[in-house]
């Protein structure tokens, strides 16, 4: 699919799943788009966590349920090492996550899957500890989101964009006013 494709017609996709599985091939393909995503300083600090199946999901799931991991027949977790990014100035596990998760959810729709980046969530320490330890991962780890994949169970909404004369300037700023 070409990739101005893909960029159209993602979406997040916050209603339920089909059943239907994905395949393991599929998933590292996903996972494969994650790691190569640009990180700061080249660390490389993103660590994913392939769930291939409801059996793995179910456990996470269990922490923060939503429709999506409550029906998803994948996902895939998304951390960073932070031991190989320093506190303060230099860090850029956020940066390093995005990207990573930004490349995922494009190469699942690439491969005809929709996604969701669930974060908020994890922005609960407890639950984050909680669900790093049911995929056990040790403390040096930070669980960011995980992406429920899967073929979507119905149409899917899909939020208007601003248009992009209202987003977009040429050579200086322009407030550009609906």
């Amino acid at each position: 699919m070409d990739i101005f494709k893909v960029f159209e017609k993602r979406y997040s996709h916050k209603e339920g799943f089909l059943p239907d599985a994905v395949s393991l091939e599929d998933l590292k393909r996903i996972a494969e788009a994650g790691i190569s995503a640009p990180s700061g300083v080249n660390r490389q600090s993103v660590r994913l966590v392939i769930l291939p199946n409801r059996d793995a999901i179910a456990p996470v799931c269990a922490i923060a349920p939503t429709i999506g991991l409550e029906t998803a027949p994948a996902a895939i977790a998304v951390l960073t090492d932070k031991t190989v990014t320093p506190s303060g100035e230099m860090n850029f596990e956020k940066e390093d996550y995005s990207a990573a998760v930004e490349n995922m959810l494009l190469a699942a729709t690439a491969l005809g899957y929709v996604s969701l980046w669930l974060d908020s969530p994890y922005f609960d320490a407890k639950k984050e500890a909680a669900a790093r330890a049911v995929l056990d991962a040790p403390e040096t780890m930070r669980l960011w989101a995980v992406l429920p994949i899967g073929k979507p169970d119905g149409a899917g909404s899909r939020r208007e964009k601003l248009p992009f004369d209202a987003r977009v300037s040429v050579d200086k700023f322009h407030l550009n006013r609906l």
